[in-house]
C-alpha cells in the first residue's frame, strides 16, 4: 500500500455518514497489515474517528493494539484512555490519563486534551454521585484538572468548563475571572470564518454570563444558540444541564431556563380496528370499528392532545387503528418518530395491521409509509408463534425507551392512549399498558374516550359484514417463551494462560464468583460455564443488573499480578434481555433456556469495553420501568455484534451513585 493509498483510506474517514467499523474492517487485512506497522496515521485518525462516531470499544481494542506496535506514542495512549472514558470505564480511563500527564514534555495540544478529559471524568462523577462532600471532591478535581488545561489552551472550551466547577466547588470568585477569560476567547473564537455561528461558542458566552451575574447577556446568547441548535434535541438539553448546574449555585433567570423548552416525550397505547372475529366468533358489541368518520375523529383528538403536551418525542407500536393515527399524527407535527414492533414485521401485519384481508390493504399502506419516517425498534425480529408474552414484552420496551430518552432530554415522560373504558383489561392491551404505566407514578395524559367518540356519530357506524379473517396463530409445539434477562461474561487473556496458571484462575476467580451467585437472592433461574465463559440467566433484569455490578465491583479489587496474570487483566459483561425457551434439559439434568435472545446476550460481551457491563435496548428499557432509580444505563452507541448478529444499541449500565 502506497502512501497515496493510506491518504485515500483517511480523507474517506471525513466523508459524510461514512461508516467508519466498515471501513476499519475493508482495511485491517492481513495485505494491509504492514501499511498499518509503517504509517501511525493509520491509527490516530481511526481512532479519534470511531470515538467521535460512538463506538468506543473497537476504538479501545485498536488502540490496545497499536500501543504493541507504537508503545510509547503519546497520542495512542490518549485515545487508549478516551476510549476508556466514553466506554464507561472511568477509573482505567483516569490512570491511563494520570501516567500520560507524568511524562516529560508532553507536546502542548495533547496536553491540553488530557487535562481536559481528566477534567471531563471528574465531571461526570460529580454528576453521577449524591454524597454532598463527594459532589464537592468532584467538583474541585474536575475544576483543578480544567483550569490547568486553561493556561495551555487558547480556547474557550477549558475555560468556560473551570468557571462552572469552580463555582460548584464552592469558589465563586475564581469562577468570575475564569467566566471572564472565557467570554473573551469565546468572543475570539467566534471572530474566526464560519464561527460566529457555531452554537457551542454561542452556548459558551451564555455560560459565561450569569457567573457574572450578567442575566439578560445570557438570555440573549441562549437564544442565539438555541436558534442555531434547532432540532437537535440532545445538544439543547446538554445546554440545559449545564444551566441547571450553575442553578444549584446561583440564581438563574427563569427567561433563561424557558429557552431550552424541548417539549415532552410521549409513549402511546390505543385499540386497533376491530378484528372481524370480535362481531363474529367472539359476539362482542363494536369497539373500534372500521368507520372513516370515526377514524377521523380519533385523529383529530389525537392531534388536540399532541398539541396540548407540546409533544416532540413519539413511542408507539403501529397497528391499525389508534396506533398508526397517533403515528401519522407525529409525523404531521414534523417530530421525532420511534415505532416499536413487538416481533417479526410479517407476522405483525398479520396479527394487527391488515389481517390478511383486501378491504384493509389501506392499513398495510399507512403502515409502510409510518415506518420509512419513523426509527423502528423490534421488541425480537422473531416469529409470534402464537406467544401472547411478546404483546406484554413490547408494552415494557415500549415505555422503557420512552422513559430513557426523556431522561436524556431531562423532562418527564407522558403516556397517551386512546381507549374504551368499558373494555376488559387484555394481555399486553392499552388497558394493561396504562395500568403498568400508572404503577410507576409517572404522568399520564386526560385519555381520549373512544366510546364518547363513537356515541358522538351515533348508531351509523361501518362494521365488519360477512368478512372472514384468518384466526390468529395458535402456539407452535409444545413450549411457549419466557422473558428472561441473560448475563454473559468472559476474563480477558483467559486464552493465553498456560495450564500452570489454570488452577489459580479457578481458585481466585471462579470460586469467588460461586460465592456472589450463593449469596444471591434469589438465586439466578441458571447458571454454567464454558472456559472462562460464564452465563447466567435471571427472572428479572433489576436481579441480572445487581449481579453484574457486584461482580464488576469484586473485579475492581482483585490484584492480578498477584497470582501472575497480567496487570490489565479484566472482565466484561454482556446483558440482554429477551423471550427464551425454558427447558429441562435431561442431559444435564436441570432447567435450561434457550433461544435467539439467549446467543444475542452472547454476542453482546465481545464488543463490550472491559471492566464495564453493557446491555442491549431491550435490557436497558425494562431495567428502566423496573427499577429506574436504583441504575443508570448510559448510551454508547450503536455496535456491530459478533457473529453477524447485526447491530444493536448499547448502554453501560451502572449504580445510581
Amino acid at each position: 500500500m502506497t502512501a497515496q493509498d493510506i491518504d485515500r483510506i483517511l480523507a474517506q474517514l471525513h466523508a459524510p455518514e461514512v461508516n467508519v467499523v466498515a471501513l476499519l474492517e475493508n482495511h485491517q487485512t492481513a495485505e494491509h497489515a504492514a501499511a498499518w506497522q509503517e504509517d501511525i496515521r493509520l491509527y490516530h485518525m481511526f481512532g479519534r474517528a470511531l470515538v467521535s462516531t460512538g463506538h468506543p470499544n473497537h476504538a479501545f481494542e485498536l488502540m490496545r493494539a497499536s500501543l504493541e506496535h507504537y508503545p510509547d506514542d503519546p497520542s495512542l495512549q490518549y485515545l487508549c484512555a478516551l476510549a476508556l472514558g466514553r466506554g464507561g470505564n472511568a477509573s482505567a480511563a483516569m490512570s491511563r490519563v494520570e501516567a500520560l500527564l507524568a511524562v516529560p514534555d508532553l507536546e502542548p495540544n495533547l496536553t491540553i486534551e488530557s487535562l481536559s478529559l481528566a477534567g471531563r471524568l471528574a465531571k461526570d462523577c460529580y454528576a453521577q454521585t449524591r454524597v454532598t462532600a463527594l459532589k464537592a471532591q468532584y467538583a474541585a478535581d474536575a475544576a483543578a484538572h480544567y483550569e490547568h488545561a486553561h493556561q495551555y489552551a487558547t480556547g474557550s472550551f477549558p475555560s468556560i468548563n473551570a468557571a462552572t466547577m469552580r463555582l460548584l466547588a464552592g469558589e465563586p470568585q475564581r469562577a468570575q475571572t475564569l467566566a471572564t477569560e472565557a467570554l473573551q476567547r469565546a468572543n475570539l473564537e467566534r471572530q474566526q470564518p464560519g464561527q460566529d455561528s457555531d452554537y457551542w461558542l454561542l452556548a459558551t458566552l451564555g455560560e459565561a454570563c450569569p457567573l457574572l451575574g450578567q442575566q439578560e447577556a445570557a438570555t440573549q446568547w441562549y437564544r442565539q444558540a438555541v436558534q442555531q441548535a434547532a432540532g437537535r434535541l440532545g445538544d439543547i438539553a446538554s445546554m440545559r444541564r449545564q444551566v441547571q448546574l450553575l442553578a444549584e449555585h446561583l440564581t438563574v433567570h427563569p427567561d433563561i431556563l424557558a429557552l431550552f423548552n424541548v417539549g415532552h416525550v410521549v409513549v402511546f397505547s390505543g385499540h386497533m380496528i376491530d378484528h372481524p372475529s370480535r362481531q363474529t366468533d367472539a359476539q362482542l358489541p363494536p369497539r373500534f370499528p372500521p368507520d372513516s368518520a370515526l377514524e377521523a375523529s380519533v385523529s383529530h383528538a389525537l392531534q388536540h392532545a399532541l398539541e396540548r403536551l407540546d409533544a416532540t418525542v413519539g413511542y408507539s407500536s403501529a397497528a391499525c387503528g389508534a396506533d398508526i393515527l397517533f403515528a401519522e399524527a407525529m409525523l404531521q407535527r414534523h417530530k421525532e418518530l420511534h415505532i416499536v414492533l413487538p416481533f417479526q414485521q410479517e407476522d405483525f401485519c398479520r396479527t394487527s395491521v391488515d389481517f390478511c384481508l383486501p378491504a384493509m390493504a389501506g392499513w398495510r399502506t399507512r403502515f409502510a409509509a409510518v415506518l420509512a419516517q419513523a426509527e423502528v425498534h423490534y421488541a425480537t425480529t422473531q416469529p409470534f408463534l402464537g406467544d401472547d408474552i411478546l404483546f406484554t414484552f413490547v408494552n415494557t420496551f415500549t415505555q422503557g425507551l420512552a422513559i430513557t430518552r426523556a431522561a436524556h432530554l431531562g423532562v418527564d415522560p407522558y403516556a397517551l392512549v386512546v381507549r374504551d373504558p368499558s373494555a376488559a383489561e387484555r394481555l399486553g392491551g392499552t388497558a394493561y399498558f396504562l395500568r403498568r404505566w400508572q404503577a410507576g407514578k409517572r404522568r399520564v395524559a386526560p385519555e381520549i374516550d373512544l366510546a364518547a367518540l363513537r356515541a358522538q356519530l351515533g348508531s351509523h357506524l361501518t362494521t365488519w359484514s360477512n368478512t372472514v379473517a384468518s384466526p390468529a396463530p395458535a402456539p407452535v409445539g409444545r413450549l411457549t417463551r419466557e422473558i428472561k434477562a441473560m448475563l454473559f461474561g468472559d476474563v480477558r487473556h483467559f486464552s493465553h494462560l498456560g495450564d500452570e496458571q489454570i488452577p489459580d484462575f479457578l481458585c481466585h476467580v471462579f470460586d469467588h464468583v460461586a460465592d456472589i451467585i450463593a449469596q444471591t437472592q434469589p438465586p439466578p433461574a441458571f447458571c454454567n460455564t464454558w472456559g472462562d465463559g460464564l452465563v447466567l440467566v435471571f427472572h428479572t433484569v433489576q436481579e441480572c443488573a445487581d449481579f453484574a455490578m457486584r461482580l464488576l465491583e469484586w473485579i475492581e479489587t482483585v490484584r492480578w499480578t498477584d497470582i501472575g496474570f497480567p496487570e490489565d487483566t479484566i472482565m466484561r459483561l454482556g446483558l440482554h434481555a429477551g423471550p427464551v425457551y425454558a427447558y429441562h434439559d435431561r442431559i444435564l439434568d436441570r432447567q435450561n433456556f434457550f433461544g435467539n435472545h439467549v446467543n444475542q446476550a452472547a454476542r453482546i460481551e465481545p464488543v463490550t469495553t472491559p471492566g464495564c457491563a453493557y446491555a442491549s435496548e431491550q435490557f436497558a428499557a425494562l431495567l428502566a420501568v423496573e427499577c429506574d432509580d436504583a441504575f443508570v444505563c448510559d448510551y454508547v452507541g450503536v455496535e456491530k455484534l459478533a457473529k453477524d448478529f447485526g447491530h444493536c444499541p448499547l448502554y453501560r449500565v451502572r449504580r445510581r451513585g
